[in-house]
């Protein structure tokens, strides 16, 4: 764009069998703007991506000898592409899939560890209309730690059904260690989390994330301080979020157990903390 530094991006496209294809668009700089389509078609010698969860988020590219010249649009902002053909794609990190979970509405997102020979950690990802949109960009980061992510469908309100399915979806996923499944909710039905495992035993998670977890009424702290005593847990909060909100949880949790900052950062500690889980 005029007056925006230039970005060095790879697609990496893929062929693992016969009429199958892969796509993966990498900006090192913009980390963030990183994505393995879930969707692809070529026609008319034009290329198209899609980014998995979000539908503004899309890659078309046209074919001109060596090169491949097109937008990447982000939303309502659109990137001119300039790529140049360098030969073979390096091997794939992660691959994503489209799945139905009971209890949910609409279809899941689960991006799994192209490398399933050694297990490794599952989280269901549940968000609300608020939180989705950060949603696959958390998908992404965590996936290409070798981690699989269960990306549920936005809801309002997390159900006991959703959650021991989408538990029990990701145990049965090649790759995932079962005694490592957990779960991230975000927004207002993060609050009820503390009640929904104690009457649903069966569906607990080995560790809960929450995120943007609201101000707590004083008849639900008891729980979450509980939760907190015998669970692996940590909160999460934005940049932006109000502080008394992350004070509170952190007299409720620990200090230990509560971050508060940009996505970015938030990002490399989560990964720290998973990587004891």
């Amino acid at each position: 764009m005029a007056g925006q530094p230039e970005l060095r991006a790879m697609l990496e496209v893929r062929h693992p069998r016969p009429g199958h294809y892969e796509a993966e668009l990498v900006l090192p700089q913009q980390p963030a703007f990183s994505f393995v389509a879930d969707s692809l078609s070529f026609a008319h010698d034009t290329l198209r991506l899609a980014r998995p969860g979000r539908a503004g988020e899309t890659l078309a590219l046209g074919h001109q000898g060596n090169f491949w010249r097109g937008t990447l649009t982000l939303d309502s902002v659109r990137y001119p592409l300039l790529l140049v053909r360098r030969g073979d794609p390096e091997p794939a990190v992660y691959r994503v899939r489209r799945d139905e979970v009971a209890g949910t509405t609409g279809p899941a997102l689960l991006f799994s560890p192209a490398d399933e020979s050694l297990p490794g950690l599952g989280l269901a990802f549940f968000t609300t209309p608020g939180t989705a949109l950060a949603a696959p960009s958390w998908a992404d980061a965590l996936a290409r730690q070798g981690h699989t992510v269960l990306l549920l469908p936005p809801a309002d309100t997390l159900t006991a059904p959703a959650l021991a399915n989408a538990l029990a979806l990701l145990r049965r996923t090649a790759g995932v260690d079962t005694a490592r499944v957990g779960a991230w909710v975000s927004g207002r039905p993060a609050a009820s989390l503390p009640l929904l495992l104690a009457e649903n035993t069966a569906s607990r998670p080995a560790f809960v994330v929450v995120q943007a977890l609201p101000a707590l009424p004083p008849a639900t702290r008891a729980g979450w301080h509980t939760l907190a005593q015998h669970r692996r847990l940590l909160a999460l909060y934005g940049a932006s979020q109000p502080k008394a909100d992350a004070a509170q949880a952190r007299a409720l949790l620990g200090r230990q157990q509560v971050r508060q900052g940009t996505e970015a950062a938030l990002q490399t500690q989560v990964i720290d903390w998973l990587r004891a889980r």
